[in-house]
């Protein structure tokens, strides 16, 4: 590895860094049976007088030689940290031969600098409470979409929501400023390069695993450097074409391609003592579901107060609704939800409104909006005149479509579930590099993608795109189940198919593993 100085921008007379050197921390600092530190990179690879970042990283080493290589891991989020995932329980998944690498990208946890728009946590958590941000969107079920006054209802909360949203971007200016512009994807995979090159030497490959956000990250890395991508695994895609060419509020239409479906794949046998939504053993799905709607449709027009929850509050139809899309992303949580809403039916929204209303802990250090950060920075640059921004207006004219076309239940949830949905017209900041395809690049050995048939968020549909548009340089292989990537309801069938595909064995495109899971314990 070529040793570079940059000055690290912090005045005259202040030290330099060196790109390229590791960091490690004492093993107290890290978790049990890792190694933990934080490697220099430049904070812009075409400006060298922007000075460098610091990248927080875990490693867990392998155990059975001799190693094959390195194997980065990305949780997704954006804004999760990555640094939680180099565990035994990933070189189980991944093969014990392979040292596994987590990382914290740009912006986030303890890589540096951090997004730290507000001045605390806390500081976070109360310009959030009560709010649209919250509460989400609020509609009743068995509304007429085509009453004036349905739709002026959701234009006066997208009012609500667009403020809030142009609130936190201004917010993000003043106390960021410039650092902003290094969160993007692009950068992040420079980063992987560098650390790759490192860790396993100036001709070693860069190895991948990532779910959710961490799907764009990796079709970003095998289209922007194909010659360097080595073994590539991809759960729960989100499209990336999607990602950084569709405006944010018209993302509802395909992320909520599959949740229908997902909710469908809740009626399970099952009786009151297992899922106290059910009045009776074997109750029809559809009369628990006519319960449900029912209840969304009292608290649009009432919603339900709870003093005595984490903190005094209340919950609107809208919340509600965020709160079950965000149960049907995990599959082994469906009891506790069926037991939230069953109570919140009866009057008693405590355990419903702590769902929702949890509050961030504080983090050290401190760090927020780093998701829509690096969303931002990969987006659409904001449109040159005011005019042309997307509107209440627009917003609303989105909700009723994707009701319509998509998803009755959730259609106006995604803005909350998916707190990136809106806002990035705001942001004024403009990366480094911004990369926009194509994304149907040959690679000399295919990346895997794994797609679940009822994922809530990230559809099949998407797998299947991405495998349409790189059929030779990729395999798919489909979980048959619900929840958020292959990991929400593990299966030896696609962990034994991840394994071998890292072991150098590639499954038959499309293959389908079946998933079996008692969502409904006695």
């Amino acid at each position: 590895m070529a040793f570079l100085l940059l000055f690290d921008g912090l005045g005259p007379g202040r030290r330099t860094s060196t790109i390229g050197a590791v960091r490690w921390s004492p093993p107290s600092d890290c978790s049990p049976r890792t190694e933990c530190g934080s490697v220099i990179v430049p904070k812009d690879y075409f400006d060298p007088t922007a000075g460098t970042a610091s990248i927080a990283i875990a490693r867990f080493r392998a155990t059975k030689h001799p190693k094959k290589g390195t194997v980065f891991l990305n949780p997704g989020g954006p804004g999760s940290s990555g640094t939680r995932l180099a565990t035994e329980a990933f070189a189980n998944l991944i093969g014990e031969d392979w040292e596994l690498l987590g990382w914290d990208p740009r912006g986030i946890n303890r890589t540096s600098p951090q997004v730290q728009c507000f001045d605390s946590q806390i500081d976070f958590n109360l310009f959030v409470a009560n709010t649209v941000l919250e509460h989400g969107f609020t509609v009743a079920f068995t509304s007429n979409l085509s009453d004036p006054v349905i739709e002026a209802q959701l234009v006066e909360q997208s009012r609500e929501y667009l403020v809030l949203q142009k609130t936190q971007a201004e917010l993000c200016a003043k106390n960021m400023g410039n650092e902003l512009r290094y969160m993007g994807t692009a950068t992040v995979v420079r980063d992987l390069d560098i650390m790759a090159k490192i860790f396993d030497g100036e001709d070693g490959k860069i190895n991948y695993w990532g779910t959710s956000y961490g799907s764009v990250l990796g079709a970003y890395l095998v289209n922007m450097l194909p010659h360097r991508a080595g073994f590539v695994v991809i759960d729960g895609i989100e499209h990336p074409a999607d990602w950084s060419t569709v405006p944010q509020h018209k993302w509802s239409n395909n992320i909520l391609a599959s949740t229908e479906k997902t909710i469908a794949s809740t009626s399970k046998p099952a009786g009151p003592a297992a899922c106290p939504l059910a009045h009776y053993m074997d109750e029809p799905y559809e009369q628990i579901q006519a319960r449900l709607e029912s209840f969304f449709d009292r608290i649009a027009l009432a919603p339900l107060s709870v003093p005595f929850g984490i903190r005094p509050g209340f919950i609107t139809s809208g919340a509600a609704r965020t709160v079950l899309l965000m149960f049907l992303l995990r599959p082994p949580q469906w009891a506790d939800s069926a037991l939230a809403f069953s109570q919140a039916m009866k009057g008693n929204g405590t355990l419903l409104f702590n769902k929702l209303a949890t509050p961030r802990k504080q983090s050290t250090p401190h760090y927020d909006l780093a998701r829509l950060a690096v969303t931002c920075m990969d987006s659409l640059p904001p449109p040159s005149s005011p005019a042309d921004m997307p509107t209440p207006e627009d917003f609303a004219t989105e909700f009723i479509k994707t009701i319509r076309e998509v998803s009755p239940h959730f259609g106006s949830s995604v803005a909350i579930s998916t707190p990136d949905a809106g806002g990035c017209q705001y942001w004024s900041q403009r990366g480094p590099e911004r990369f926009k395809g194509p994304w149907n690049t040959t690679l000399e050995w295919p990346m895997l993608i794994v797609s679940n048939t009822m994922d809530p968020v990230t559809p099949i549909e998407n797998g299947l795109r991405m495998n349409a548009l790189m059929p030779n340089s990729t395999r798919l292989i489909i979980q048959d189940g619900p929840g958020h990537c292959s990991t929400a309801t593990p299966t030896p069938c696609t962990e034994n198919l991840v394994r071998g595909y890292f072991a150098g064995i590639l499954p038959e495109n499309g293959t389908v593993c079946q998933t079996s899971y008692d969502y409904f314990p006695i």
